[in-house]
């Protein structure tokens, strides 16, 4: 069935904002991703989070936190070219940048292309996003993958 998909990435915000010292591991440790697509990860990990998505239909990334007082921004969504595959298409039709609006409850949508080429082909993307704590501010990024179906 072509539909449109919602990615929901989901942080526990507190423990990741007040955490010293990170790195992507731990990004990974306090994020979760789903879809309304039976998205998938055979190990539980952010980074193998595996969203299929459809020809010329939309793909929403919105945020979520799993504590009060903290909110998740989608700030940005970026393709993340394989330079060791010459074969590797960008399959979105917006830019391989695409923007939310950089406030508290920024989403980002984008469409994937009409090109037959691309089905069963897989872009691994990142996920820049805030969390925002009282008047602040604090920035991470995830990266899962897409793969296109008719």
């Amino acid at each position: 069935m072509r539909k449109n998909v919602q990615i929901v990435l989901t942080v526990d915000a507190e423990k990741l904002y007040h955490m010293k010292n990170y790195n992507q591991d731990d990004i990974d440790t306090y994020c979760t991703l789903t879809d309304d697509n039976d998205g998938t990860t055979n190990n539980g990990k952010v980074q193998d989070f595996l969203s299929n998505v459809y020809l010329s239909k939309s793909v929403e990334w919105v945020g979520a936190s799993s504590n009060n007082d903290y909110s998740v921004a989608i700030d940005r969504i970026v393709y993340d070219f394989d330079l060791n595959d010459p074969t590797d298409i960008y399959f979105l039709e917006d830019d391989e940048k695409i923007y939310g609006t950089r406030e508290k409850n920024s989403k980002v949508v984008a469409t994937v292309k009409d090109q037959e080429d691309i089905v069963s082909t897989q872009n691994i993307y990142k996920i820049n996003f805030s969390i925002y704590y009282k008047n602040n501010r604090k920035e991470f990024l995830v990266d899962p993958k897409l793969k296109a179906n008719t």
